[in-house]
């Protein structure tokens, strides 16, 4: 038996090869080019050069100004989706209450594993915090720093219980107001520039940063933070922060979901 899965797995490996090289070799694949391609030209020279401001996205870091400046519908988009398979998810178990005393009473790991988690709980938010808040200068932003911070519950669920997480105040019902907060301000930055524009009988369109030629309206880039000139990148700091809370509270709430007792399942669908 094995000899026959050790020759079906030779046999599958040749072939995916031999295909690859045949598709490659026809031209049917590319392969990567040499060079930069026109489009990732554009960003690379524009995003953060002030010479051509009708352009910019005001931050050095291009990932994340193609995420929430050229493109920042789209990211939008993909927010609410997020949003939404969280409360269809919790619509399922809507009525189900995780109070300490129904989350179960695990009593955790061994001595080692609780004391390393506990210090890793305290270091890990911050390091997602420091994500978030770096993610219009360096790579990172807020999906990237809300997916590392939901890793803190998921660790304390997993060498301590579910129970002292929840007992320490992370609710069903808490997580989700946090998470409804993350994605309103994000729908509020969304309009800020519009509304400003609005108020000053100018021009300006949905998720606008930096002013253009033909939309003269914007959030500086750089600001006066207590007489130090600090690179805010517009709106990208504050969307970064503001995906950050949604990120972090949507995910460390499905993790407070999966991690309930299977009685509080059983009896939603038998209710």
């Amino acid at each position: 038996m094995e000899k026959r899965l050790l020759c079906l797995g030779v046999c599958i490996t040749v072939t995916a090869f031999i295909l690859a090289f045949a598709l490659i070799y026809t031209g049917v694949v590319p392969l990567a080019p040499s060079g930069n391609r026109p489009l990732a030209v554009m960003f690379l020279e524009s995003t953060f050069n002030a010479g051509k401001w009708w352009l910019w996205a005001g931050s050095p870091e291009v990932v994340t100004s193609i995420l929430w400046d050229y493109r920042g519908i789209d990211t939008v988009y993909e927010t609410t989706v997020f949003f939404l398979a969280i409360i269809g998810a919790i619509t399922v178990v809507r009525t189900m209450k995780i109070f300490p005393e129904t989350s179960g009473k695990g009593s955790g790991l061994t001595v080692i594993a609780k004391t390393i988690t506990k210090i890793t709980f305290a270091t890990i938010p911050i390091i997602a915090f420091s994500i978030a808040v770096h993610g219009h200068l360096t790579p990172g932003g807020g999906f990237q720093a809300g997916s590392a911070f939901a890793v803190a519950p998921l660790l304390v669920i997993a060498a301590l219980s579910l129970r002292l997480l929840v007992e320490r105040g992370w609710s069903k019902e808490r997580l989700l107001a946090l998470r409804t907060t993350g994605l309103i301000l994000v729908g509020i930055i969304a309009i800020l520039v519009p509304v400003l524009a609005l108020l000053r009988h100018g021009i300006a369109y949905i998720m606008q940063n930096q002013a253009k030629l033909w939309a003269p309206a914007g959030l500086s880039a750089v600001v006066d933070l207590l007489g130090i000139k600090t690179l805010l990148s517009g709106t990208l700091f504050w969307l970064n922060l503001s995906e950050f809370l949604a990120v972090s509270a949507g995910l460390s709430l499905v993790f407070v979901l999966l991690a309930a007792p299977t009685k509080n399942f059983d009896k939603e669908v038998k209710g």
